[in-house]
């Protein structure tokens, strides 16, 4: 459904729409609703500033050139990775090629999981794991795992916006019934210098599962690069469960400017690697300072990767709260409408301290 007004639609992000309604340029909206990593944004600026727009040509559908560099990111063959238009391209790819006759989705989750199952009429179960236990999948989400029948399993690690990155990938793998697996692992960038990151790899989950399952990852440019503007990801699969969800795929979908984009970023990987601690001493300035607000439950304000959710004192006004940032310039993503999230959530993008000083000093006039 198409948001009206000044409400939030289905995602987070959306400056344009709303930049129209407030009659306001977006740079006049001080975004915190997207997980985009806006510390990096001169560096991607410097990057696509360089890139000229490769127009004469159709674009090449399977984006030959990046799928090698993936491959040798991602440490598989070219074979094994496939190139969407964001990894929602390869969400609904998973659906409609997989044809599943049943989707379990350990939540929250990411809500494109089930327009996707919805869009094709794939009957889906949601297990939500607790904010009381920080999301964690503990034994009791664990027991309804191994009970429901399902054929594709769908696992967000580092899961958004839960803030939870499952040290339990064992256990959850091997709980599941299902024939294949899809973790999405979009913000595991973040992770690159703790011991998660090498721990969330496809590699790694195919030496977890149990023999006969196969086992899938999506990834996203967006967040960790900066560029949610460009539409570019992927997915990891072996061989042949790749050539089968690229039976499906729509041809041009990625243009040669994205394409070559990508090339660039991985090229530059390092630079935003370096980033990543002053962005963890941000993240926790800034938990700190909404832990001041008086807004907040001191014990629902979860650190993400470069984000923070946090639980409202007053479930019930976060439409309000919503609202009356926005009149100030300000976006928040208010999670109410993400699958298996409990009310009155806010997820808020690690940006600099400038940024957030204003939103926390706005916050505290609301209480």
């Amino acid at each position: 459904m198409t948001a009206t007004q000044h409400t939030q639609g289905t995602h987070g992000g959306e400056v344009y729409r709303l930049a129209r309604t407030l009659g306001v340029t977006p740079d006049a909206i001080l975004d915190f609703s997207s997980n985009a990593n806006s510390l990096c944004d001169d560096l991607t600026s410097g990057i696509l500033g360089r890139i000229s727009y490769p127009y004469r040509h159709y674009p090449d559908t399977w984006c030959s050139a990046l799928r090698e560099v993936l491959a040798e990111h991602e440490q598989v063959s070219p074979d094994s990775i496939l190139v969407g238009n964001g990894s929602s391209e390869n969400i609904f790819l998973a659906i409609q090629q997989l044809r599943p006759q049943h989707v379990v989705l350990l939540s929250p989750i990411f809500s494109e999981y089930v327009r996707a199952c919805e869009a094709f009429n794939v009957p889906y179960t949601l297990i939500p794991c607790s904010a009381a236990n920080g999301f964690a999948c503990t034994e009791l989400e664990l027991d309804t795992l191994r009970r429901t029948q399902a054929d594709l399993a769908i696992i967000c690690s580092p899961n958004n916006p839960a803030c939870v990155t499952y040290a339990n990938m064992t256990d959850i793998l091997h709980a599941t019934q299902a024939a294949t697996v899809l973790v999405d692992n979009t913000y595991s960038e973040f992770l690159w210098g703790l011991p998660e990151y090498d721990a969330n790899r496809l590699a790694v989950y195919a030496d977890m599962m149990r023999e006969g399952v196969e086992v899938m990852t999506v990834q996203s440019f967006t967040k960790f690069f900066y560029c949610t503007g460009v539409r570019l990801g992927y997915s990891v699969a072996s061989p042949d469960l790749t050539e089968r969800l690229a039976k499906g795929k729509t041809p041009w979908t990625v243009s040669a400017f994205a394409e070559q984009a990508g090339i660039a970023f991985m090229a530059n990987m390092g630079a935003y690697r370096e980033r990543l601690d002053m962005m963890r001493e941000l993240r926790t300035g800034f938990i700190n300072a909404l832990q001041q607000t008086g807004c907040f439950m001191n014990d629902r304000i979860f650190a993400g990767v470069n984000y923070v959710t946090a639980g409202l004192r007053k479930p019930e006004e976060a439409q309000r709260v919503y609202g009356a940032l926005l009149a100030q310039g300000i976006l928040v993503r208010v999670c109410d409408n993400i699958p298996g999230m409990p009310q009155g959530y806010l997820r808020m993008q690690v940006r600099e301290k400038s940024a957030w000083l204003r939103l926390t000093q706005a916050l505290q006039k609301l209480v």
